[in-house]
């Protein structure tokens, strides 16, 4: 109830007191209620003049995002309260007084929850006389769009997370299995070096730790290939693209200490690619660069080879041939053409379309080594859980084994969970 209502039933009731006891101080104090709240009414107008301004269009994750709000007021002195953000944003309240005519300008930030692309609902301005009888609620605002990329701080925390240990060490045996590479030089020991390439007469003979500096871990350039298609986009809490997006970074803030890392994201019908370059500055442009459209539904469990047999795929492999540069057929073919140069290729992918993904592989392998990286989607699934459920995600387990094993003879397969990833991201997928 209003304030003015519960002043007027207040009144309504001493008047009705005044006549049955009968007396005439009620009524008489249930008079002046009535005339003042009428008084208050006819000399308050509540009107204001507002316009709400973002500066920055992008911010970094937990970082604080500055809003101007204008504001004038064109009726009587009143008290302004200001309600924004919510949703992606942190809830902020500021609340600010304005005499007659008056204009003001209120600054305040909100603060992006998680990374992605969000629209800043309006404002809302909710206005009240100085007395507090009355009030009046507008909005400002036009849902501004705004950016907020992956926190660079979160990146180099996660890389000292024990959660990506076991990762890293399935990474480092892909990417150094087959052929053993050749020695460039000896060098020092630096913090982060794996003791396995510890050279050990030389550190006896000199009496520090001398590091073997392996040919191809200093040429070859490493490209990590996002899969931003539908199935990877759906989710509930999260989408795999997600989990993939920030596993990039992850990645490629471990990797670009020594190695010049590239990225190229895909979805249905193109890819872009980012070149690579060594450092922290290539990880600040990997963030810019990772746009992901999160789609809220349940993820697909149909997942398999079984609907074309040997010759259908060798069929279908000669009328969509894999051609260098060729665009139209599918992102994942351009991805792997726009890598110029032999190059190591971590694939992040679902496998939800396994034979594109197989077709693409089969043939990047001629010229690259691939080596990908798999969120499981039965690890993943978020939906509800009934026994039909359980059949299907049973289902689609032991199909998942069947890809991951035809996989793994064509490019090291990592099969991954949301334990493979940041512990605050992990905690979210449950």
């Amino acid at each position: 109830m209003r304030r003015d209502e519960l002043i007027l039933m207040t009144a309504f009731l001493l008047l009705l007191e005044g006549y049955l006891i009968p007396s005439a101080a009620p009524a008489l104090a249930g008079l002046f209620l009535v005339l003042y709240v009428a008084s208050v009414r006819f000399s308050t107008r509540l009107a204001v003049e507002a316009e709400r301004d973002v500066p920055e269009r992008e911010v970094e994750e937990g970082k604080e995002l500055e809003v101007i709000v204008r504001v004038r007021n064109l009726g009587t002195d009143c008290i302004v309260r200001i309600k924004d953000g919510g949703g992606a944003f942190s809830p902020v309240t500021m609340l600010v007084q304005l005499r007659e005519g008056e204009e003001r300008e209120v600054r305040y930030a909100v603060i992006p929850k998680r990374w992605g692309r969000f629209k800043l609902s309006p404002a809302s301005l909710i206005l009240e006389d100085v007395r507090g009888l009355y009030f009046e609620e507008v909005s400002v605002g036009k849902g501004e769009e705004v950016k907020v990329i992956p926190s660079l701080g979160a990146l180099r925390e996660a890389a000292r997370v024990e959660a990506n240990l076991r990762l890293l060490e399935k990474y480092r045996r892909s990417f150094h299995g087959g052929e053993i590479p050749e020695i460039k030089e000896l060098r020092e020991f630096q913090p982060g070096d794996d003791i396995r390439r510890v050279d050990w007469k030389a550190t006896a003979r000199l009496g520090e730790i001398i590091i073997r500096e392996l040919e191809r871990e200093s040429e070859a350039d490493v490209y990590i290939v996002v899969d931003n298609t539908r199935e990877m986009r759906k989710g509930v809490r999260m989408a795999k693209v997600d989990y993939a997006s920030i596993l990039a970074l992850q990645l490629a803030y471990k990797l670009g200490e020594r190695f010049k890392v590239g990225l190229a994201i895909y979805d249905e019908r193109k890819a872009k690619v980012l070149p690579p370059d060594k450092g922290l500055l290539q990880v600040e442009r990997m963030r810019r660069f990772l746009e992901s459209r999160w789609e809220r539904g349940i993820m697909s469990l149909r997942f398999s080879f079984s609907f074309f047999g040997d010759r259908g795929r060798e069929f279908l492999a000669k009328v969509f041939p894999f051609v260098k540069g060729r665009k139209g057929v599918k992102g994942i073919y351009e991805a792997f053409s726009l890598i110029k140069r032999p190059s190591v290729v971590l694939l992040i992918t679902d496998l939800s379309n396994p034979l594109d993904v197989y077709r693409a592989v089969k043939q990047a392998v001629k010229v690259h080594r691939v080596i990908i990286l798999s969120p499981n989607p039965v690890l993943f699934y978020a939906g509800s859980l009934d026994e039909g459920t359980l059949e299907r995600l049973y289902r689609a387990y032991l199909e998942r084994e069947e890809i991951i094993r035809r996989f793994l003879a064509i490019a090291p397969t990592i099969d991954l969970g949301p334990s493979d990833y940041l512990r605050e991201i992990a905690g979210v997928a449950k």
